[in-house]
């Protein structure tokens, strides 16, 4: 009878974290759009630039950061860098690889978008939790990162 009880709160566990990614996730990429007029994506490469000391950053390295396979951060690029929100150079340092850059453009959007996404974010997370809650909850989330960077690498670097 343990085994049952342990696997009905697998189950539920694993469906209230799913509900999490398929119900906030997409409401907080919808709440950006409709205040900024760029996707959640877009959002997500434009405050890592915007708040990288450096100037450029290297499109392996940002990849990695954000978590995303690099095909999916080459794409990104090549659509941010169309519209004018990133800019995109060959490394000094290594001639293989990319830097990219955040434009103008994509700096007055950043600089508009980020606080009213924090009021979002607070609306619909922070507020919601208690602090106990946040430290569990950034426990849980560093045990899971944890594990898939251990034991499955989105690409050999990251190991």
């Amino acid at each position: 009878m343990a085994q049952k009880g342990m696997h009905d709160l697998d189950s539920r566990a694993w469906r209230a974290f799913h509900r999490i990614g398929t119900r906030l996730l997409p409401h907080l990429g919808r709440q950006v759009t409709k205040h900024s007029g760029i996707s959640g994506a877009e959002y997500v490469v434009l405050v890592a630039l915007f708040e990288s000391i450096e100037p450029a950053i290297n499109v392996n390295r940002l990849a990695v950061g954000l978590g995303w396979e690099i095909s999916r951060m080459s794409h990104q690029i090549t659509r941010m860098q169309e519209v004018g929100l990133i800019k995109k150079t060959q490394s000094e340092s290594d001639a293989r690889s990319f830097e990219i850059s955040i434009t103008a453009k994509g700096r007055k959007i950043a600089e508009s978008a980020i606080p009213l996404q924090s009021q979002e974010i607070n609306h619909c997370f922070s507020e919601v939790l208690t602090k106990e809650q946040l430290k569990t909850l950034i426990e849980i989330s560093e045990a899971i990162s944890a594990h898939m960077k251990e034991h499955h690498p989105l690409n050999k670097k990251e190991k």
